[in-house]
């Protein structure tokens, strides 16, 4: 079995990279506002519920990285990880291809500091970096979908570059990783298109449609370049369409982490969407999420997917 690679979001997950927070939750308590979370945290219950997905993971056959642990032997970027209090959202900072790890710039200067940390923890998990962005552009990895059918979705978002998209779009085609690249054009707000739309197994388009039905989508593959609807695409491509409301969308309904083809994880609650799932044939693992939540993230946020197959 190789040590990494993914072919799209759901992909059965082998092994995948966490941050387990700790003590640097206390920067976070002491100024939400600068470290993007909600509000305070209990920082007790957060790491408890971190640990039950930790947990939950590993129940699951998951083999799971934790990010302090791949830097044991690094004593700079160990130090590091106890004054990044969003390091817990792991996704941000990198995604993996079957060349290795994009790194991102990140779009918020105060989370900058995390993705040296990561490039690290990849370096020491033996993962080669295909692609790293710099200065002046800017991506995050809850931008960033791989789907079926050999196809890449990145949003341009309130912490993303127009270069960056560009960028990703010409390695992943011209690497022959994929072979359609969707740019969404998401409206002002939207930080990450992982908060509006996701994969899940069997081929099924969760999206928010208040949002996702008005976002225009510029389609490239090698050869051609066309404008057109990222919905009614899904829907020509077969995909099965589940919608979800603004609340269910505003309680993170989107947000969910495959991990086989008939599993998935995700926060409690949203009773509906996760009946659907089932009527689906995907069995829900729901993590608590009121405190955890409060960094502003979900689960999807929370892993970073290194191998799938």
């Amino acid at each position: 079995m190789p040590n990494f690679g993914i072919n799209h979001e759901s992909g059965a997950l082998k092994r995948v990279m966490v941050h387990h927070p700790g003590k640097e939750l206390g920067l976070a308590n002491a100024d939400p506002v600068a470290h993007h979370f909600d509000q305070p945290v209990d920082i007790k219950r957060f790491i408890s519920d971190h640990q039950e997905l930790v947990d939950a993971l590993q129940e699951a056959g998951v083999e799971t990285l934790l990010v302090r642990d791949l830097l044991a032997d690094n004593k700079e970027a160990l130090e590091q990880t106890y004054r990044a209090p969003n390091l817990v959202f792991v996704r941000d900072s990198s995604t993996m291809t079957n060349n290795g790890a994009l790194l991102f710039r990140m779009g918020l200067p105060s989370r900058r500091v995390e993705t040296p940390v990561i490039k690290a923890a990849h370096e020491a998990n033996g993962v080669p970096v295909a692609l790293e962005m710099k200065a002046p552009d800017s991506f995050e990895g809850g931008g960033f979908a791989l789907l079926e059918g050999r196809t890449a979705a990145a949003g341009l978002c309130d912490r993303s570059t127009q270069g960056a998209l560009d960028q990703m779009g010409d390695y992943l085609l011209d690497s022959k990783l994929v072979d359609l690249w969707v740019q969404l054009n998401m409206p002002e707000g939207i930080v990450h298109i992982d908060g509006e739309f996701c994969e899940l197994p069997g081929k099924v388009a969760l999206i928010h449609p208040e949002v996702m039905e008005t976002v225009p989508a510029i389609f490239r593959t090698r050869k051609e370049r066309w404008e057109g609807s990222f919905t009614e695409w899904l829907r020509e491509e077969n995909w099965d369409i589940l919608e979800i409301t603004d609340q269910e969308c505003f309680d993170m309904a989107a947000n969910f982490l495959t991990v086989d083809k008939d599993l998935a994880f995700h926060y409690t609650g949203n009773p509906r969407v996760m009946q659907e799932c089932k009527m689906r044939g995907i069995d829900v693992v729901q993590i608590p999420g009121e405190e955890l939540r409060k960094g502003m993230g979900g689960i999807h946020c929370m892993t970073c997917p290194v191998l799938r197959v």
